[in-house]
């Protein structure tokens, strides 16, 4: 992982024969000094989805790939989870409300997510690239 002003870069790497091969480089906001988290929209700002795969030898769309699911949390927001149909992903927030989940998934199989806030309410998260609930 690395770092610019704006940006976070993280890379997922397997291991492909004798080398390592990156499979999915990613963006991660990176907040500012003082970046205000008390939105409610939502509980997730900045939210990206990113889908990554190797491609069958007809070049046709893979059935399975990695997605990731980035964004910075609101105040109060706890835990996230975010599920595909064969994988999910849970974590905490960091002190700077950075999330970040890493899970396979059917080609451009839409996510679900939601976060948990301190009060233990689990919300779900409405995004163009998320399913609604």
């Amino acid at each position: 992982m690395f770092a610019a002003d704006t940006t976070r870069w993280a890379v997922l790497v397997q291991q492909s024969g004798d080398s390592p091969e990156a499979s999915l480089i990613l963006g991660v906001p990176n907040p500012r000094v003082g970046f205000s988290r008390s939105f409610r929209a939502s509980y997730l700002d900045r939210l990206t989805v990113h889908q990554v795969g190797d491609p069958s030898v007809g070049k046709e769309p893979p059935e399975f790939g990695w997605m990731s699911l980035s964004g910075i949390a609101a105040e109060g927001v706890k835990r996230f989870e975010v599920r595909s149909s064969i994988d999910t992903d849970t974590g905490g927030v960091g002190d700077d409300g950075v999330v970040l989940a890493v899970l396979r998934a059917r080609w451009r199989e839409k996510l679900n997510a939601a976060v948990t806030l301190a009060s233990g309410e689990a919300v779900a998260i409405h995004h163009p690239s998320v399913h609604r609930h």
